[in-house]
């Protein structure tokens, strides 16, 4: 419900990677070690040097990847021709507040794409960094004016809250050192068809509303933390992560409350950064494939105790 649906910008994330293989393929290697936050690579590898045209190509993607999420998915999957006066609601009940959490990961994806977009243009890193979270904002702001006309949504100042300082993790990952011990990740794996079943119309469903099988996750890197001479000892990809989820029940507004779960999670995780690639190119890659948690052994710990081996596929 009211997602930015972040397959669509993929489009952004895969110019970006063309231009910087066209720019320079393979850096030299400049990883310290695995405690070393990648990030910092940036202000080294690339210079400030502004090109309009490369400007110029990333608004053009940027554009086209709004226009074709507006064909594509908003219009039909929850925007239809129906329209009232503006006005704001705050959906507080609706899947227990985990569309908050989908709001904030589709503002990091997005800041990290225009970070992306543009540092390759030639901005500095600073600047790429704090217009990519001012892009993010301006974009959850856009989808919610629409919103705010449509009359079974509303204009929600926490959906672009949440994606707003979505937008500005990838700056705090950089600058706060905090960051540099946990990671955000997100996983989805279809073991319930509930969303797919209660939609109207089915094939304007939309993934990324369903949440009964999205997990979020804080996942915590042990190696970083550990000192210089215990981190031999120490696989220095292992991590630990906690998740959370709803069960069905969730998703139904007519359902009582008590009966109405959160799911929280405990599982395995992998620091990929710990592979340590050494091209820019490379690390870009990993950084994006960081922010999905891997099927990996796991327990349920609320409301009730299950474990599974590769979750979360449930088997």
């Amino acid at each position: 419900m009211k997602r930015l649906s972040t397959w669509i910008f993929l489009a952004c994330v895969l110019a970006v990677f063309a231009g910087q293989s066209i720019a320079a393929p393979f850096d030299p290697p400049t990883w310290r070690d695995s405690t070393w936050d990648y990030r910092s690579e940036d202000s080294v590898d690339i210079k400030s040097d502004i090109s309009w045209w490369k400007v110029g190509t990333v608004g053009g993607v940027a554009l086209s990847s709004y226009a074709a999420a507006y064909i594509f998915v908003f219009a039909k999957g929850w925007w239809d021709n129906d329209s009232s006066h503006f006005h704001f609601e705050n959906d507080f009940k609706y899947a227990l507040n985990l569309d908050k959490f989908g709001h904030f990961a589709a503002g990091v994806i997005l800041g990290e794409s225009f970070y992306e977009g543009y540092r390759w243009a030639g901005l500095s890193e600073f600047k790429s960094y704090l217009f990519a979270g001012l892009s993010a904002m301006a974009t959850h702001i856009a989808i919610d004016v629409k919103d705010g006309y449509s009359p079974a949504w509303g204009f929600s100042i926490f959906d672009v809250l949440s994606g707003t300082l979505g937008g500005f993790w990838p700056m705090a990952e950089r600058y706060v050192p905090v960051f540099k011990y946990v990671d955000l990740k997100w996983s989805y794996w279809i073991n319930s068809t509930y969303f797919y079943d209660k939609t109207t119309h089915r094939g304007d469903a939309v993934f990324t509303d369903d949440y009964v099988n999205q997990t979020f996750w804080a996942s915590f890197k042990p190696y970083r933390l550990l000192p210089a001479s215990v981190r031999k000892y120490y696989p220095s990809w292992l991590a630990f992560a906690a998740g959370l989820s709803i069960d069905e029940k969730a998703m139904d507004f007519h359902a009582p409350d008590k009966e109405r779960h959160r799911e929280v999670y405990l599982a395995l995780d992998y620091d990929l950064e710990a592979f340590r690639p050494q091209s820019r190119m490379a690390r870009t890659f990993i950084k994006y494939l960081n922010y999905f948690k891997l099927p990996a052994p796991a327990i349920q710990v609320y409301p009730e105790f299950n474990w599974y081996l590769l979750y979360p596929i449930k088997f």
